[in-house]
C-alpha cells in the first residue's frame, strides 16, 4: 500500500488532484474536510466539543453549527484556532488512522489524504510521499471569495492564516501547480505518478 498526503492551501484545488488519482490510478481516497464536517454535525464529537467550548450561541435555530460564525473565530481569533487545532487534530488522527487500517484490510494499492493543514497538524509520520497543490495568489483569493460567499479581505485572512506556499512547496516532495486546466492537472498528476510501485 502507497500512500499519498495531499495538502495544499484552502481553494487551491486539492479535491481536483484527487479525482485525477481516483479516477485514473485507481486511488482510495479520504478528504480529511469531509470527516471533518461529519464530526460537527449535531451529536458529533467535535460539534459537542465546540459547544461546549465557545457556548450555544454558535447554535443555529436549526440546532446545527453555525460554521460561519466559526469561521469567523478560527480565523480572526490565532488563541482560539489553536484551541480548535489541539481538540480537532486527535480526533481527525486516529479517523485517518482507522481509514488506513481499512484499505489495508482491503488490500488497497494507492491510498490519497487530502489534508489541508498536513504540515501543522505534524501528520508527515503517514505518509509514503507529501504531494502539494498551489495555484496563482490571485486565483485562490477569487476561487475563496465565490465559493464561500466572502469579501476579499475575509478570503485574505483565511489565506494567511495557513502555511505559506513557499514553506509548504518547500516541504513537500511533489508540487502540483493547479492552473484550472483538468487536462494539465491530468498530465502534471501522471507525470508525478510514474515509476511509483504500489
Amino acid at each position: 500500500m502507497y500512500i499519498i498526503g495531499l495538502t495544499g492551501g484552502i481553494s487551491c484545488g486539492k479535491s481536483a488532484v484527487a479525482d485525477v488519482l481516483r479516477r485514473y490510478f485507481g486511488a482510495t481516497t479520504l478528504d480529511i474536510d469531509t470527516v471533518t464536517r461529519w464530526l460537527l454535525e449535531p451529536g458529533g464529537e467535535l460539534f459537542e466539543a465546540y459547544v461546549r467550548h465557545f457556548g450555544s450561541y454558535v447554535v443555529t435555530r436549526e440546532g446545527t453549527l453555525n460554521r460561519k460564525m466559526i469561521g469567523e473565530i478560527i480565523f480572526n481569533h490565532p488563541d482560539e484556532r489553536e484551541w480548535i487545532n489541539s481538540v480537532a487534530h486527535p480526533v481527525l488522527l486516529q479517523k485517518a488512522r482507522d481509514f488506513l487500517v481499512e484499505c489495508s484490510e482491503i488490500g488497497a494499492g494507492l491510498v490519497v489524504l487530502e489534508v489541508p493543514l498536513l504540515f501543522e497538524a505534524g501528520w508527515e509520520h503517514l505518509f509514503d510521499e507529501i504531494w502539494a497543490v498551489y495555484t496563482k495568489r490571485q486565483t485562490q483569493i477569487w476561487r475563496l471569495m465565490s465559493r464561500d460567499n466572502l469579501t476579499r479581505q475575509q478570503a485574505l485572512a483565511r489565506i494567511n492564516a495557513q502555511m505559506s506556499t513557499a514553506e509548504m512547496c518547500a516541504r513537500a516532495d511533489v508540487k502540483i501547480r493547479n492552473l484550472g486546466n483538468h487536462r494539465k492537472i491530468r498530465q502534471l498528476v501522471t507525470a508525478a505518478i510514474h515509476g511509483r510501485i504500489f
